[in-house]
């Protein structure tokens, strides 16, 4: 059990698997959380007050915008676990522009400049946390040649001389 573990972390970023962990957690809350407010009654949502993300991003979004935020979540989750599983970094830069596709979709210019800087504030961070996964990645994944065969490479283009 220990050496599968040891294989699936050896080409693989323990940094990018506890952002896929957290990404998917957080798609798999927020779509559970939007489809139990949805289907509360009026009556209901009077005496239950959603706090938390939900409202959070009810106040970043209109109504309308939700099935969109839940589909880029919901796409970025995948990207993720899917870069996690084929150890591909496109589908990680994939995701690393949804997110910045949600920042872009999440200004709103009838707000305030320190709602709109607020609410940067939120996923200039994720942003770079991705961009360090990405490139956590990206170094576990180019093969580092060893010293001996850097040295022969080289000595072999000095020595191969043509002859005229």
């Amino acid at each position: 059990m220990k050496q599968k573990i040891r294989d699936f972390f050896k080409d693989r970023s323990i940094f990018l698997f506890v952002l896929t962990l957290i990404e998917s957690i957080l798609a798999i809350y927020m779509i559970l959380s939007f489809v139990y407010s949805d289907s509360l009654n009026y009556s209901d949502s009077l005496l239950l007050q959603s706090i938390g993300i939900q409202k959070l991003l009810e106040n970043m979004y209109s109504s309308t915008w939700w099935g969109l935020i839940l589909f880029l979540l919901s796409f970025i989750s995948i990207f993720s676990i899917t870069s996690l599983v084929y150890k591909k970094l496109e589908y990680l830069f994939i995701s690393i522009l949804l997110w910045i596709v949600m920042g872009i979709c999440s200004i709103n210019l009838n707000n305030s400049l320190t709602v709109n800087l607020s609410e940067l504030a939120i996923f200039i961070p994720i942003i770079v946390l991705n961009t360090m996964a990405y490139n956590k990645q990206k170094d576990k994944m180019t093969p580092k040649k060893p010293l001996v065969e850097i040295i022969k490479k080289t000595t072999k283009k000095k020595t191969h001389k043509k002859s005229v």
